[in-house]
């Protein structure tokens, strides 16, 4: 009994995997037809190819990326950040979730920069000081412009734990150190579905509830100057106009979180009317460089 058991068991799980396996095939065709139209310029049909695909594996980074090129035409969220190191020669430079070190590489060698992970990858070429710690640890033992060893912070990027506690924690320490010129950068900020933003991660493409930091800020922070470039794969906030001696946020700490921990996306799945309307919500500018910095940077 207990044989035909097994064996029974074992056939479920064969069949199981089997099933999951054709839903891949099917899905990474669906990917490859989609990219096609997206070369061609065919950008609806190339989300209608990811719409069809995602069912079919939810956890394909690839169509999750193609979906984010077709829906945010323009430089990717690093090409822009290499954009703010180069145009603006920051003085200083400190970065929440360095990973891999891909954005860390961008920093210029005049920037005085440093690096906040608690593991991040060896071997990072980056002349960044590197604190291999989570970024509480950090703020609660050193004084972020004593350990930069400049007057001021210039720059600022947010992309370390993507829970929406997290986040909100690490601008509000940053913003203790910042002025009304500093730039405060936090990526994944707008998510292309649901499943991408969720507070539990289930797929290797993953924003986790960031994007709840901009809706809080513009909500809580009017004084604040909040845009959000559509760069892919999941967005770019920009944040000036920093007041050090703000307490509003840190005040109500307790009861954003009471108020958004379980909000979820107003959508399941982003696409152009989506996006229309998300763009007074969040306030999305242009994807364009040129806009960028008239417009945000208000520079000529």
């Amino acid at each position: 009994m207990q044989f035909l058991k097994d064996t029974w068991w074992r056939l479920g799980t064969h069949i199981s995997q089997l099933s999951r396996d054709i839903k891949k095939r099917k899905a990474e065709r669906w990917v490859a037809r989609g990219e096609g139209r997206l070369a061609n310029g065919a950008v609806e049909d190339a989300l209608t190819c990811s719409e069809r695909s995602l069912p079919l594996d939810e956890d394909l980074a690839r169509a999750h990326g193609f979906m984010a090129r077709s829906l945010m035409p323009g430089d990717d969220y690093l090409t822009t950040i290499s954009r703010f190191h180069n145009f603006l020669r920051p003085e200083s430079y400190v970065e929440i979730g360095v990973f891999m070190g891909n954005s860390l590489r961008l920093v210029n060698s005049q920037t005085k920069a440093i690096g906040i992970d608690p593991s991040p990858s060896e071997g990072i070429e980056s002349h960044a000081k590197l604190y291999k710690m989570s970024s509480n640890e950090f703020f609660e033992s050193y004084d972020l412009l004593e350990e930069l060893c400049t007057p001021r912070l210039a720059l600022a990027f947010i992309d370390g734990l993507h829970i929406f506690e997290q986040a909100l924690m690490d601008f509000i320490n940053i913003e203790r150190y910042g002025d009304r010129e500093t730039i405060v950068l936090i990526h994944d900020c707008l998510p292309i579905t649901r499943l991408v933003a969720s507070r539990k991660r289930s797929t290797y493409f993953w924003c986790g509830d960031v994007w709840k930091v901009v809706v809080t800020l513009l909500e809580h922070r009017a004084d604040l100057r909040i845009f959000v470039i559509p760069a892919p794969p999941s967005g770019l906030a920009v944040i000036t106009n920093l007041d050090p001696n703000s307490t509003v946020l840190s005040e109500r700490y307790d009861s954003i979180l009471t108020e958004y921990q379980d909000k979820e996306l107003d959508y399941d799945s982003l696409d152009f009317r989506k996006l229309e309307t998300l763009r007074t919500k969040f306030n999305i500018v242009p994807n364009s460089w040129d806009y960028i910095v008239q417009n945000v940077l208000h520079r000529t």
